[in-house]
Order: C-alpha cells, then structure tokens, then sequence
C-alpha cells in the first residue's frame, strides 16, 4: 500500500456511492464561492462597505479549499482519458485554466490577507486578480461542459464503450457520442 491508497480509496468509494465521478459536484463549491467573492467585491467597490470586502475575503478562502478537491478529483479523471482521444486537448486546457485560475484567486487571497492584517482595505490589483479569476473560471467550467456533453467523458456508459474500442484497436466512435450528447440535451429541452 503506498502513501496515496487511502485517498483513491476514498474516490473510488464516493464514485461508486455516487455513480460517477465526484468531481462535477465538488467544482460547484469554488464556482459559487469565486462568485460570491466577486460579486462581493464589485459591491466593495462601489459602496465602500468592508463588509463587503470582509465576505469577499471569506468566501475566497472558502472556494480554494473546495479548488483543492476539484484539481484532486479533476487530475484523477483526467488520467482516465487516453492522448488519443479527441476530448485530450480540451481537458488539457480545462485543468490548465483551472490552474490558473487557483493561482489568481490565491494571489489575490494572500493580498487580502496582508491588508486585512494592516487593517487596510484590499488593493485594486488583488481585486482585479480576483475578477480575472472569476472570468477565466466561466471559460473553464465551459470546457468542463464540453467534456461532459459532447465528449461524454466521466460518463460510465460511453467511457466503458471508449475503452472497450481502444482495447479492440478500433478509434472511439465519435460521432455516436456526439449523437448521444445532443439527444440527451434535445431530450432535457423537450421537457422543458
């Protein structure tokens, strides 16, 4: 048993509790944190409340907390795609622009931190981090959307399928998944 058994343990077991991977539920943790932060801010702004500026600080820590179980979750899914396949390069950029998006909004963090301690409110630089963060995670979850409906990765049916093609030397059936996709979401309108 190696050092990190006892947290693919874990995901394993959360994954077959849930059913698929926990990695789209636990990325909304950041996303709304990162949100709230943000919205936070514009109101610090522009009111000058540090009330505002206070809840931004919070709420910011919060979302890296949860961007530390999403790039955990996000990398182990993303070892399970193959180079070959098409969805590679989207996922590439999907964890990239997460990376970078963790980097901002813990620059802007550290900032905060240090003017919370000299009793100073934020600087307009770590704001902007902050809002560069915010707007980058929008492309990013996109990409995480992308991956999921038209690609199908972390969904059991279609990755089974994919790695039964891989191992038959035959190229995944692209078209079928996105078929599949697109009626998934045509049915989700139709119910509407």
């Amino acid at each position: 048993m190696n050092a990190i058994s006892p947290l693919t343990n874990l995901l394993d077991r959360t994954e077959e509790a849930l059913g698929h991977s926990p990695h789209p539920a636990i990325v909304a943790l950041p996303i709304g944190a990162w949100a709230v932060s943000n919205l936070c801010d514009t109101m610090g702004m522009v009111t000058g409340d540090e009330r505002y500026d206070e809840t931004a600080r919070i709420s910011m820590a919060i979302g890296l907390v949860g961007a530390a179980g999403a790039a955990v979750t996000g990398l182990r899914d993303y070892g399970a795609i193959s180079p070959d396949r098409p969805s590679h390069e989207t996922a590439t950029k999907h964890g990239l622009g997460n990376a970078l998006v963790g980097s901002l909004f813990a620059a802007s963090y550290v900032m905060r931190v240090r003017d919370h301690d000299r009793g100073q409110p934020p600087r307009l630089l770590s704001r902007l981090l902050a809002l560069a963060g915010g707007g980058l995670a929008l492309y990013t979850a996109w990409l995480g959307g992308v991956l999921v409906e038209e690609y199908g990765e972390a969904v059991k049916p279609v990755m089974e399928e994919q790695a039964q093609q891989s191992d038959s030397g035959h190229e995944p059936k692209q078209e079928r998944i996105l078929l599949a996709s697109q009626g998934s979401s045509r049915a989700r309108h139709q119910d509407n």
